[in-house]
């Protein structure tokens, strides 16, 4: 088989993976909050805990992730995960309380952070050049397809059978075709270009060794850019409620995220390829710019009409960072440890994940209306387009990756 042909292979592969792993683990969590309101009686905070330490625990799993795929094959680890995701679900399914369900998340959430987002970007980004935000937004989409058809499924199952069936029907196909998929297609990197153990092979590969590249200001930039995505995110975690505030039924408001999702899918490639024709960084402030335009669009969706750009705006840019921030940390920082370096920043914006929707909804508990609270997170997006921007690479691009070897960057990567 072609490299080429392979390394498409694989991003297929990626695409189904995370169709199920993120699609069905994480943006099916308002189905189950509510569900699960319903069956218990919680309050709204104790289930909100639930999401937000899945959050977390993806946040945790992010950097020792990333180390791992800088050591051992990516098949490993993402078959680990895919394991510890599908035992996450059925552990859910058979919990009987508030602690059962926190330790299934837990599970569920640990197992995505080595399956899902950051080790798929890894694998994408050693085996695609020119190509990369293409291929990244591509295979990534798989997470926005996924959660609008799981999301569907989900709901029906449980109308029909209940929560735990839907908990337990999630945990099938991750066993039954994921976990082998993973094994048998994905590899780390192109064996015709390595041959030495993956070990070895990331010392050869041109970039930063992680010391010097903490040192660097567009690290910091990514990580700023990583956590204002996260935080901004809190408008999408209250829309429903907002639209519902509005005068929008719950159905119509529930159509709106799902729109969303399938927008999303679309929306990624085309940020992607947009970053592959006019640098990721450019791409990368252009995404955040049109998240600012977007939730400012929404404060006025009081006029029905206004749904429509609003979708527009944020399907097109919504999810745009996931595939822009690896690529432009692959741009400037190089690959040779662009695993360890992307599990830290993915750190930052599972913590603006959890801290996001907390404060929109403490804002709201103030002031009776989220204007407040969505106005901040336009200008939190606004901070993450002026870090995009900022996200330069460094002014000395030629570094030395072994002995008597020197590799210009500028060669490699666009900027």
């Amino acid at each position: 088989m072609s490299r080429d042909r392979q390394a498409w292979t694989i991003a297929i592969g990626l695409f189904v993976a995370l169709f199920f792993l993120w699609g069905g683990g994480y943006n099916t969590s308002p189905v189950f909050v509510g569900a699960l309101l319903n069956a218990f009686g919680w309050g709204h905070t104790r289930v909100s805990w639930l999401p937000s330490t899945l959050a977390i625990a993806v946040g945790v799993s992010g950097p020792i992730s990333g180390w791992l795929l800088d050591r051992i094959e990516a098949r490993i680890v993402m078959g680990t995960g895919a394991a510890l995701a599908a035992a996450g679900f059925v552990v859910a399914s058979r919990a009987n309380g508030f602690s059962g369900l926190l330790i299934a998340n837990l599970i569920l959430g640990l197992g995505l952070g080595a399956s899902a987002w950051l080790p798929a970007s890894v694998v994408l980004a050693n085996w695609f050049g020119e190509r990369r935000g293409t291929a990244l937004g591509l295979a990534t989409a798989g997470m926005e397809s996924g959660g609008m058809v799981l999301t569907f499924a989900v709901g029906y199952i449980t109308a029909r059978y209940g929560w735990r069936a839907a908990y337990l029907a999630l945990s099938i196909p991750i066993a039954v075709l994921v976990l082998p998929l993973l094994l048998i297609v994905v590899r780390t990197r192109p064996q015709g270009a390595i041959k030495e153990p993956v070990s070895e092979s990331s010392r050869t590969l041109p970039g930063y060794e992680i010391g010097n590249a903490i040192r660097t200001r567009v690290f910091w930039m990514l990580v700023l850019a990583q956590l204002a995505w996260g935080m901004s995110a809190g408008v999408f975690v209250h829309i429903v409620a907002y639209l519902m505030g509005l005068g929008y039924t719950i159905r119509t408001a529930t159509t709106v995220v799902g729109i969303f999702a399938g927008l999303a899918a679309v929306g990624k490639p085309t940020m992607g390829l947009l970053g592959d024709r006019i640098g990721g960084k450019n791409a990368l402030a252009i995404a955040f710019l049109l998240i600012a335009a977007s939730i400012i669009v929404l404060l006025n969706a009081h006029r029905g009409w206004m749904i429509l750009p609003y979708l527009l705006l944020i399907g097109t840019a919504g999810a745009a960072p996931a595939v822009l921030v690896p690529l432009v940390l692959s741009e400037t920082l190089g690959l040779k440890r662009f695993g360890t370096l992307y599990g830290w920043i993915q750190v930052f914006v599972t913590l603006g994940f959890f801290v996001g929707p907390l404060l929109v909804g403490r804002l709201y508990d103030l002031t009776h209306t989220y204007t407040t609270g969505f106005e901040i997170c336009a200008l939190i997006a606004l901070i993450g387009a002026g870090a995009g921007f900022l996200s330069i690479a460094p002014s000395s691009t030629k570094i030395a990756v072994a002995p008597a070897q020197v590799v210009d960057l500028n060669a490699l990567h666009r900027n």
